[in-house]
């Protein structure tokens, strides 16, 4: 079998791997507030709970998935959200105010961030 491949009568085939297609689009963190869950999705459109059928939120690319079993840090997220805020990097921003750590924060850290960077206008 050597002197085949080294005269060229054997090919050599190495792994099949299919081709990586890297989309321009990034997926974006979407939430269902009544299933406590998150999805990646595109951001081109509305997306819908698989679970509930309930539209999903758009919460942002730096959202990290929560335990659904905990409740505490979901209704700080919906709190946060229905403020305007959004996850997205504190990269370009490094000397706004970071979200609370606990829900019972939340209240007092959106009178006090009119104007936080992470903030869109609902």
């Amino acid at each position: 079998m050597e002197m085949r491949r080294e005269i060229g009568n054997r090919e050599t085939r190495g792994p099949n791997v299919p081709p990586y297609h890297r989309d321009p689009r990034y997926l974006i963190a979407h939430a269902c507030f009544d299933c406590c869950k998150s999805w990646k999705r595109s951001e081109d459109r509305q997306h819908h709970c698989p679970e509930c059928n309930e539209p999903l939120a758009m919460i942002g690319r730096s959202f990290r998935a929560l335990a659904n079993r905990k409740l505490d840090p979901w209704e700080k997220v919906r709190r946060l959200w229905q403020a305007g805020f959004r996850f997205w990097s504190y990269r370009s921003y490094p000397d706004a105010e970071r979200y609370p750590d606990d829900v019972r924060e939340v209240d007092s850290f959106i009178r006090r961030n009119h104007t936080h960077p992470m903030r869109v206008e609902v």
